[in-house]
């Protein structure tokens, strides 16, 4: 039968077992990868989200206590300045209120009073040569009326600090500058402990992009800019906010920053991207490793269950072409109440009605076969009789003498072949002892007691008999008449001058239940397949040939089905031969031939 399929379906897997594989596969593992990277993808968008998040936070916070800690300096400073504006101009009092500002706030290292010409009229560190100042920029810038604020410097003892300068007014006229140095170590140390990770730091840059503030004092040496001018530009703009970029050695980094107020500073947070994502590399990893395990115990759960699905059904298939052939034993435990189950019983159901039809049949034939025999019979006793009365009249005519001699024994055998073989078909059901059959040995047997008439008929047999075939288990005699009858109709369909081929082999178990096997084939030459039928040669009574009953196939099959195996015939068309193939169960394997318990309740 040709079964017509599309170009699209021609891609999917023919059988059905591979076809549940692949759709389960495909619809569980695929949606299972593209789950797992869309969560993989969102947990790290959510890492990264949470990153920003805390640095932001972070740099918020320490920039109010930065921006707290310098204003609070300059405040301090500017009130200082107010009272010193309003005093004469007098050093003892000017020592006394810079002392006291100096006392009040300790990160103040020097304080001191600077008059228009530069030079220091009163400091905080008593006792000092008094400085001039005149060159420095902080005076210069507050001798105008602006307040001051140096960039970060270090002292010899590589302490940071800035310098503060506040212009001193009497009148509305600038009289005098009111400078400081403000240590800012503990800014510093402030700003080194805030870490992230391993790698994580935090700095601080001024209005120009400089790191004044950073755990790599060379940084704030060489004056070193911040890596994003786009993080400068926010910090000007007063806005604080994450980016991403890349450091001056090619890594990427997470940069969260916020503007210090008051000052034109910016407090950066950057830390590598492979540090702030560590936890999220680790969580990959196992997100990989749980998807990769849940598509294993997919695929596998899948095979399985493909399989299991999958398996009674081409069990089925097996069955049913052994059916198809003749096998009418074939037939399944049922352990299942699903539709496999359903489809099992309704196969043991359906196997048992065609045998019992079968049977029907052949009981049905009957009729007609001994209508036909007593015709066959009474024909030839006619023919006897005839001879035998004339014998009396004619018992010195040499010539009817040889007729009679060459006649009557004939017509004898004949009666008694065709009584026989009426005999063996209509006790087939009866029981027989069964040994272990060697069938090498069977078969070589059956080749010398033909080998006479082979030779007379110019045909030639060839056997592949492979030594150490397992026995099979059976009743001899019986078995070496199906496959002398075997050799017959083959001796009489095979053209003279052709061969007769007969292999045996073992065959695995097929349908459920089975067991292993041994196969015989026999084949032969034929010059004529027009209208050969497989499966009605093996009916009773059915036969092709002038003379006969066609009971010898019929009988054969029984006996083969009775052993627990099947036969059957197939013809190929391009070699131009006919085998006859028999299935035997191993010894110890046969099955029973009995009622099937399954549908006798």
């Amino acid at each position: 039968m040709k079964i017509l399929s599309s170009p699209i379906q021609r891609l999917f897997p023919k059988r059905i077992w591979h076809q549940i594989f692949a759709v389960l596969v495909c619809v569980i593992v695929i949606p299972l990868i593209v789950l797992g990277l869309l969560l993989i993808r969102t947990a790290h968008q959510a890492i990264k989200t949470t990153v920003f998040r805390d640095h932001k936070e972070v740099a918020v916070q320490a920039t109010a206590q930065v921006a707290e800690r310098i204003e609070g300096a300059r405040q301090s400073l500017l009130i200082a300045a107010s009272v010193l504006s309003a005093l004469p101009d007098d050093p003892w009092r000017q020592e006394t209120v810079i002392v006291e500002l100096s006392l009040n706030n300790p990160a103040f290292e020097r304080v001191a009073v600077v008059n228009p010409d530069g030079r220091e009229t009163a400091t905080s560190q008593l006792g000092t040569v008094l400085r001039d100042r005149s060159a420095e920029h902080a005076f210069r810038r507050a001798l105008t009326g602006d307040s001051f604020l140096s960039k970060v410097r270090l002292t010899d003892g590589d302490v940071p600090y800035l310098t503060l300068a506040e212009p001193l007014r009497q009148a509305g006229k600038v009289v005098g500058v009111l400078m400081a140095d403000l240590n800012v170590r503990g800014i510093w140390d402030n700003v080194d402990q805030i870490q992230f990770g391993e790698h994580g730091l935090a700095y601080i840059i001024d209005g120009k992009g400089r790191i004044i503030a950073h755990r790599d004092k060379k940084l704030v040496m060489q004056e070193a800019s911040v890596p994003d001018p786009r993080i400068l530009q926010d910090i000007l703009s007063g806005r604080s906010g994450n980016v991403a970029t890349t450091g001056p050695a090619g890594e990427k980094l997470l940069v969260s920053y916020a503007p210090i107020r008051n000052v034109n500073w910016g407090l950066v947070i950057s830390q590598p991207e492979r540090d702030a994502y560590a936890y999220a590399q680790t969580m990959r990893a196992q997100s990989w490793l749980i998807i990769l395990l849940g598509i294993l115990a997919t695929v596998l759960t899948s095979f399985l269950l493909a399989r299991f699905v999958g398996r009674p059904i081409n069990e089925l298939i097996s069955a049913t072409e052994r059916l198809a052939k003749g096998d009418f034993t074939q037939r399944f435990r049922v352990r299942q109440r699903n539709e496999i189950g359903r489809l099992m019983f309704s196969f043991n159901r359906m196997t048992a009605q065609l045998r019992r039809a079968r049977d029907m049949r052949n009981l049905s034939v009957i009729g007609n076969a001994a209508t036909r025999l007593a015709h066959e019979l009474k024909n030839s006793l006619q023919m006897v009789t005839t001879f035998v009365k004339l014998l009396p009249e004619r018992s010195h005519d040499k010539k009817f003498l040889q007729e009679f001699a060459d006649t009557i024994p004939g017509e004898l055998d004949s009666w008694n072949a065709s009584l026989r073989n009426m005999m063996i078909f209509s006790q087939r059901e009866s029981p027989f002892p069964t040994t272990a059959v060697d069938i090498n040995v069977l078969l070589g047997d059956m080749a010398l007691l033909t080998k006479l008439k082979l030779r007379q008929m110019d045909i030639r047999i060839v056997t592949d008999l492979p030594p150490g075939l397992p026995p099979v288990e059976g009743n001899e005699d019986k078995l070496k008449q199906v496959f002398l009858n075997m050799m017959t109709n083959a001796l009489e369909s095979a053209p003279r001058g052709t061969t007769v081929e007969v292999t045996a082999c073992r065959q695995p178990a097929g349908a459920p239940g089975g067991k292993d096997a041994v196969e015989i084939m026999m084949s032969n030459a034929c010059l004529n397949l027009e209208g050969f039928e497989p499966e009605r040669i093996f009916e009773p009574f059915y036969t092709t040939k002038t003379g006969g009953f066609g009971l010898g196939l019929s009988i054969s099959r029984e006996v083969v089905e009775r052993h627990g195996g099947c036969m059957w015939a197939q013809a190929d068309t391009v070699r131009q031969r006919i085998s006859f193939i028999v299935r035997l169960p191993e010894a110890g394997a046969m099955r029973p031939t009995g009622p099937d318990p399954d549908l006798s309740r």
